[in-house]
């Protein structure tokens, strides 16, 4: 499992906006492979770059825009991570679109009764999200393994 972080919604307590949920979907991205330290060092300038990680705005940038995010030391300078956000931002979309809001996509791949299976569908929606990427997302957002949620109860 994962080890609980202050930024992270507690077991039930999801995001309250669709912005919250990309947040977290690109800090899953960021964080892949990386310690936590390193994000929340470079989480901030993140913020800033990724225009508070409004979907639509993110889905406005463009080649230039991570040309530039590649020499800025305020954020992780990783190209194929940022291109995954930008290119998220769209499925996000999609994903909005399709069902109204991120939660109720959520709802729909069935996070709180198949977690795994629902990293499995996340992982192969999203771009730069693996099992792990994708469970630590979960995590992050709220959602417990059954099992888990039932232990802790």
């Amino acid at each position: 499992m994962f080890d609980r972080q202050p930024w992270m919604q507690r077991a039930g307590d999801y995001p309250r906006t669709d912005e919250g949920y990309f947040a977290l979907l690109a800090r899953a991205v960021f964080s892949a492979g990386l310690g936590p330290k390193v994000v929340e060092s470079r989480w901030p300038g993140l913020v800033a770059a990724f225009r508070g990680f409004d979907p639509v705005a993110v889905s406005e940038m463009g080649e230039e825009d991570v040309a530039t995010l590649l020499t800025d030391t305020s954020v992780i300078r990783n190209r194929r991570k940022i291109e995954a956000v930008v290119a998220n931002a769209f499925i996000f979309r999609d994903v909005l679109e399709e069902h109204g809001s991120f939660r109720h996509y959520l709802d729909s791949i069935g996070s709180g009764e198949d977690f795994e299976g629902a990293t499995q569908v996340l992982a192969e929606r999203f771009r730069h999200l693996g099992s792990a990427s994708a469970g630590f997302f979960l995590y992050s957002c709220g959602w417990r393994r059954k099992e888990a949620s039932q232990s802790a109860a």
